[in-house]
């Protein structure tokens, strides 16, 4: 290099060292204005996305800013997560709503029992703004991951609408939720990703390298193999059978059922169903395990139908079901 073009590319360096610190500064110069700290922050091209906290001795909560040069552009407020909750950038830059602009996708999490996650999808160009929010609830979970053949990548969740409903909480089972984000705000069921061709069969997402990636969708998929599949007719005909010995079901009560772990694994497998596309299916599998409608069954399945319609997607649930 000669001596000329070494000062030319000193002077590029310098100049964007120069820049690069008057931006940083002018970000700190900004949350010290607002009585804040960064507590963890990424950078995108011109723009800087700042989980930002009160300073020690000041009240308030922790927030999301996302700045260029100095200046705030869009950041949460108290609409967006309860009081105490703390904030978490996944990721910055990749394009997840499928419109070819990029994205950030950010989380809150209110610290409290079981509960609960929110996912936020923020466009970042060319302006700032919240396009997406999925209340994930007790899941905590949740991240975006990449399907050959699509042009945005996805989330592999859970639904907990169920939760606490058949089983206690630790034993309770969240059906698998394969989201993208909609074009209305709003995330939403990746119908082509969760339904399956044949009732018992797993959704398609399995059929992808997905499972490879994630040891929680890898067991999910598992769960439809035909062996498991047998394994759970047997425990559920086992788990009936130890509660109806030498009783009649007249005098069986909802409790009876729960504390010998009946009532779960009946609801689990008529959720494997739901939520591949064959809620009747699993109907007609309830009627091979469990005949007749006693009082214990019908309100079984109408607990079940209570917490679909619980769910953040139950409109979609009805949709997959319907072929529609």
């Amino acid at each position: 290099m000669t001596r000329s073009a070494f000062a030319a590319h000193a002077i590029i360096l310098i100049a964007a060292s120069t820049a690069s610190a008057s931006f940083a500064q002018d970000a700190s110069s900004y949350l010290e204005s607002q009585g804040l700290e960064p507590r963890d922050l990424k950078t995108f091209q011109d723009l800087e996305i700042v989980v930002a906290r009160p300073k020690p001795g000041t009240e308030g909560d922790e927030r999301v800013i996302v700045l260029r040069q100095g200046k705030p552009l869009w950041h949460t407020d108290a609409k967006d997560a309860e009081p105490g909750s703390r904030w978490t950038i996944h990721s910055v830059g990749r394009e997840l709503a499928g419109d070819g602009h990029p994205d950030a996708h950010i989380s809150s999490f209110t610290n409290g029992a079981h509960c609960c996650t929110t996912h936020h999808v923020v466009q970042l160009k060319p302006q700032v703004k919240r396009i997406a929010a999925y209340p994930a609830g007790n899941v905590a979970g949740g991240d975006f991951i990449d399907v050959p053949g699509r042009k945005a990548p996805v989330m592999i969740s859970a639904d907990d609408s169920s939760a606490n409903a058949f089983a206690p909480y630790a034993t309770s089972y969240f059906p698998l939720l394969v989201l993208e984000v909609g074009p209305r705000g709003r995330f939403q069921l990746a119908r082509d990703l969760m339904q399956s061709k044949l009732p018992g069969q797993p959704p398609a997402i399995c059929a992808t390298n997905a499972p490879a990636a994630n040891a929680w969708l890898r067991e999910r998929c598992g769960e439809f193999t035909t062996v498991r599949r047998q394994e759970r007719v047997s425990q559920v005909k086992a788990h009936l059978g130890a509660v109806k010995e030498g009783r009649s079901v007249q005098q069986l009560k909802w409790d009876d059922y729960v504390s010998k772990g009946a009532l779960g694994p009946i609801a689990a497998e008529l959720n494997r169903y739901a939520y591949t596309g064959h809620g009747a299916a699993g109907l007609s599998w309830l009627e091979t395990v469990w005949p007749g409608n006693d009082a214990i069954k019908l309100q079984l399945l109408s607990t079940l139908r209570q917490t679909q319609a619980k769910s953040a997607f139950a409109d979609d649930l009805k949709a997959l079901g319907s072929g529609r």
